[in-house]
């Protein structure tokens, strides 16, 4: 039987170009992923979350999970731009690793020779197993020139979120953990801790908690063996139910469908 691999936590979604956007470019962004934008030629004028932002050749913008994005373009110099979706708890970490924040959500582009063919992962359209992983892998390499050029310089912020993040990725099976945990371990206040892990990732504290178990929860439903009542518990949930209401959420099906969808594949 042929399960599919679902813990891929950096995936690429989809990517595509824009080349003829005369007035308004409206994406919208409201929902578990990050778009990367790159301006390949043109200005314009980026609208996220009501703030406005000048964007020229150069430049490149990322919306992050749950934000709204329109992209107006100069009526003498038309914008034209790439852009890439992508999601998973591993991008968020990556993010929180460049200069990119949800108050600061753009930067110059890195410097590299024929930097936009990055943003051409053609496998990220495919299905299949070995395609999302080479899809994942291109994804990791376009968003590591960004840690390169674009580096988070702020030490201090980096360090709580990334011990946070390490302190979840080891935690998050307890049924018992919980965010208080985690600003409890690191030891900050709760709420300064949701407002780091949500500048620095575009997630709060407990949407990424319950990304790692709903992300080890796909794992586990491949295996038709498992009861779905066991795989609730294995990953930190003591209410099936609302592990079903949860992983419908994040995901868009019910455990149940999510497991005849992948075993019939």
């Amino acid at each position: 039987m042929n399960y599919t691999y679902n813990v891929i936590n950096c995936q690429c979604t989809n990517c595509g170009d824009e080349t003829d956007v005369k007035f308004v470019h409206s994406k919208n962004t409201i929902k578990e992923t990050y778009t990367l934008y790159l301006i390949t030629s043109g200005n314009g004028i980026a609208v996220v979350d009501e703030n406005r932002y000048f964007l020229e050749e150069g430049m490149s913008l990322i919306s992050f999970p749950f934000s709204d994005l329109s992209i107006i373009s100069e009526k003498k110099t038309p914008i034209k731009f790439k852009w890439i979706e992508f999601k998973g708890s591993e991008a968020a970490w990556i993010i929180s690793q460049t200069s990119f924040s949800k108050i600061n959500p753009f930067t110059l582009s890195p410097k590299i020779t024929d930097f936009e063919k990055y943003f051409d992962i053609a496998e990220c359209h495919k299905k299949e197993l070995f395609a999302r992983c080479r899809a994942s892998g291109k994804l990791i390499e376009l968003l590591s020139f960004y840690i390169q050029f674009s580096p988070n310089v702020n030490d201090n912020t980096e360090s709580y979120v990334v011990s946070a993040r390490n302190y979840i990725d080891k935690n998050y099976r307890e049924s018992d953990f919980s965010v208080q945990s985690v600003a409890d371990h690191i030891k900050i206040d709760r709420t300064y801790l949701y407002r780091l892990f949500k500048k620095e990732t575009g997630m709060s504290v407990k949407d990424y908690i319950n990304n790692c178990r709903i992300s080890k929860a796909e794992e586990l439903l491949a295996n038709p063996s498992i009861p779905i009542k066991d795989v609730a518990y294995s990953v930190g949930f003591s209410d099936q139910m609302y592990f079903s209401r949860t992983f419908k959420k994040f995901t868009g099906v019910t455990p149940t469908d999510f497991r005849k969808e992948t075993i019939t594949k």
